[in-house]
């Protein structure tokens, strides 16, 4: 059953019609590169993707469970975060599930409340979210990042590093990238190549990288 389909899409913006009557889908384990020119709405589909666009016509459609996940083309500058905090907000639907099961179970609950308490509960259990610092701090020694550092402090090429573990934090079955490669050099490239590589989800990619697009690519 495909994580992501898109079922007789259309998005327009003016006179400019980026989809029309489209139908894509994307399966779990695939690496699928997006390409076309410039405005051609690369970009626009992964924002129907994550839901930031709905599209004029059409449905897009999402496996019941399914989670996803965007490393963002642009590096933040929100830079007197540290490290962690920054990471950590990869969590944060998981730390508002947490926070809404907190001030229901201290709530006198009829049967209906009680059922909503266990759903909360099976939710965050199956994303194991009792162990989000764990998880968090986990993530920081696998991409070896400077936990306490404000980003201020660090390059550009920590700072992609970074947001891939935001990205990566909340374990997406499907992982979004936006030319991933904008402001990295040829070793952290090569880093970057690795991880995704290795990645056991779904990726759905733009880049303009050739060798990026050829080592990862399972479709374009």
């Amino acid at each position: 059953m495909p994580l992501v389909s898109f079922e007789e899409v259309s998005l327009e913006f003016g006179d400019q019609k980026l989809l029309t009557h489209a139908h894509f889908a994307i399966e779990p384990g695939e690496r699928v590169c997006l390409l076309g020119r410039n405005g051609a709405g690369k970009s626009s589909m992964l924002k129907l993707v994550t839901g930031h666009y709905q599209p004029d016509h059409g449905e897009v459609r999402y496996q019941s469970t399914v989670r996803i996940s965007q490393l963002e083309q642009a590096l933040t500058e929100e830079l007197d975060e540290t490290v962690y905090d920054f990471v950590a907000a990869g969590l944060a639907e998981l730390h508002g599930l947490i926070a809404t099961y907190q001030r229901r179970s201290r709530e006198k609950l009829d049967r209906a409340g009680m059922l909503e308490l266990e759903d909360l509960q099976h939710r965050i259990e199956t994303q194991g979210g009792w162990n989000i610092d764990q998880r968090v701090a986990t993530m920081m020694t696998e991409l070896k990042l400077p936990a306490e550092r404000r980003l201020r402090e660090i390059s550009g090429g920590w700072r992609r590093r970074m947001a891939l573990a935001r990205a990566l934090v909340c374990r997406p079955d499907l992982l979004l990238l936006d030319e991933p490669t904008n402001h990295l050099d040829t070793s952290a490239i090569q880093w970057l190549e690795n991880r995704v590589y290795g990645f056991p989800g779904s990726v759905l990619f733009i880049t303009h990288d050739r060798a990026f697009i050829q080592r990862l690519a399972t479709r374009i």
